[in-house]
């Protein structure tokens, strides 16, 4: 009888890994529909000139602490190192990460004897297009990974709330769960609240103020300590001069409203699930790990309040994990509720919430096949200026015509945003803020007119949204003479295309 068992459990397991293939097989065509999105093909171009001899925050301005290009960088010398296109490269290595993260946490599952770990097992295709398929625009991008790497430290503090047959983590797993979880921490520091939320939990539930001492934690702050120390060693820039110009802009644009009507409603949804699925069954320690962490996801995307997807990838795919734990979940006895499975009505509504969060994750920004074409046809590895303040106008669009990016900024953004802000200090009726913010702007257009006329780009991209700058920008009379020297040869929804007199086909 015994044999007959782990025969199926073998063969039960090989259904499960063959389904995580094919899984990671539809990933790929999947993720044709965005390419490499916009913040990631910058951090590529960003990387290059770094591997190249260029200083971050000296000849490069951008707007993210340096663990950002950090993230990236192996993958991109690796690539140059081979041959090979940063961007496959790239993609390659992102899925490795989600794997690494997925297949530790499963290892933990595994090792802490969960009561469901049978029923986790045959969830894994499930974790795993969470991780590949559900983030969509967002894939790639810092939250990303992340998240993929929070996933076992995230376990095996369910572990730690709820300790099986008197098992503990051994210091080996502590340790890399630990830093795999001091990963989302470095990503942004607001995260370090998707850390503790769930942490309290744990002392709480294991009645021990001692459990915020256990040694994945430490590690974090090792981690967090000795980036913060390089930080201050390597790039005193970024908190002299760059963290001081994100706070007077970057940071002050805040969308609130937006961000709570795009999310809100499918989120609380989702919460509302939880109970649904399993009516009059407390939450396991597993999946109220999960949902703490998502819900404390939630405090850094209201904070940012900027409205773009990968600032919710945290909360909603979390929230999503939490749903599939809690549709595994058994009751107390090691059966589900009335010992019946979940039934089809339940998968579905399952199936649609899940669904619902995903759509944010879906608007793509890849460029037109056919303004790719129109300017590969007018013009070769060309120079390449955005006029806008959209990251998404210039990147991927320069990679994928195979040209070279003129600009220390990834985008006109600081002369758009002081722009505006001058504006809005005039309304209201701060006019020594006004004259300030004007300034600002003016000097950032007296450098972009100086990095304009010593590179003679081939080509120019113009936003065609965003008005405001335009009109501020082509207020220089000298700009105005500078661009009689183009001529568009390409357009789409999005931007305008212009090509310098002489440097391609004649207009």
């Amino acid at each position: 009888m015994s044999g007959t068992v782990g025969l199926a459990e073998r063969e039960q397991q090989r259904r499960t890994m063959v389904l995580c293939l094919l899984v990671l097989a539809a990933a790929l065509p999947w993720q044709v529909r965005w390419g490499v999105i916009p913040d990631t093909s910058w951090a590529i171009t960003m990387c290059e000139r770094m591997l190249a001899g260029m200083r971050l925050y000296v000849d490069l301005f951008e707007v993210n602490p340096p663990f950002t290009p950090w993230m990236f960088l192996p993958a991109v010398a690796l690539a140059h190192t081979l041959g090979l296109s940063p961007e496959v490269v790239i993609h390659v290595y992102v899925y490795a990460i989600c794997l690494l993260g997925l297949g530790f946490a499963a290892l933990i599952v595994r090792m802490a004897g969960f009561a469901e770990k049978r029923a986790l097992f045959s969830m894994l295709p499930l974790f795993l297009a969470l991780l590949v398929i559900f983030p969509g625009n967002a894939f790639s991008e810092r939250e990303h990974l992340g998240v993929a790497l929070l996933l076992p430290l995230l376990v095996m503090m369910a572990w730690r709330a709820a300790p099986t047959g008197g098992r503990a983590p051994s210091l080996l797993v502590a340790v890399l769960a630990g830093v795999c979880g001091s990963v989302l921490v470095l990503v942004k520091p607001y995260y370090a609240l998707v850390v503790l939320a769930p942490a309290l939990y744990v002392a709480w539930r294991r009645r021990s103020v001692w459990m915020l001492f256990a040694i994945e934690y430490w590690v974090i702050g090792l981690v967090c300590i000795a980036y913060l120390v390089a930080v201050l060693y390597f790039y005193p820039q970024f908190l002299e001069i760059i963290y001081p110009v994100l706070a007077d802009t970057y940071m002050r644009l805040r969308v609130l409203q937006a961000v709570l009507l795009k999310y809100g409603p499918a989120y609380l949804v989702a919460l509302y699930m939880l109970r649904f699925l399993r009516p009059g069954l407390a939450l396991s320690p597993l999946v109220t790990v999960f949902v703490l962490a998502s819900l404390a996801s939630t405090v850094p995307l209201v904070y940012q309040a900027k409205g773009w997807p990968y600032h919710a990838f945290p909360a909603l795919s979390l929230m999503a994990a939490a749903l599939l734990l809690r549709a595994t979940q058994l009751d107390p006895t090691g059966q589900s509720p009335s010992g019946m499975a979940m039934g089809t009505a339940h998968k579905l509504l399952l199936a649609i919430t899940i669904a619902a969060n995903a759509i944010p994750f879906l608007p793509t920004q890849k460029p037109d096949a056919g303004l790719v074409a129109t300017i590969n046809d007018a013009v070769e590895h060309p120079t390449v200026a955005l006029i806008g303040s959209d990251i998404a106008a210039g990147h991927p669009l320069t990679r994928m015509v195979g040209g070279s990016w003129i600009s220390i900024y990834c985008s006109d953004w600081l002369g758009t945003f002081a722009t505006y802000f001058s504006q809005v200090e005039a309304r209201n009726g701060n006019q020594a803020g006004a004259e300030r913010y004007t300034q600002i702007a003016n000097r950032y257009i007296d450098g972009k007119l100086a990095e304009l006329e010593t590179a003679k780009p081939s080509l120019i991209v113009v936003q065609k949204g965003d008005t405001l700058w335009t009109a501020r920008l082509f207020g220089r009379s000298e700009i105005v003479r500078f661009m009689q020297d183009y001529h568009q040869i390409a357009e789409d929804d999005a931007v305008k295309v212009l090509l310098r007199n002489g440097a391609g086909a004649l207009p």
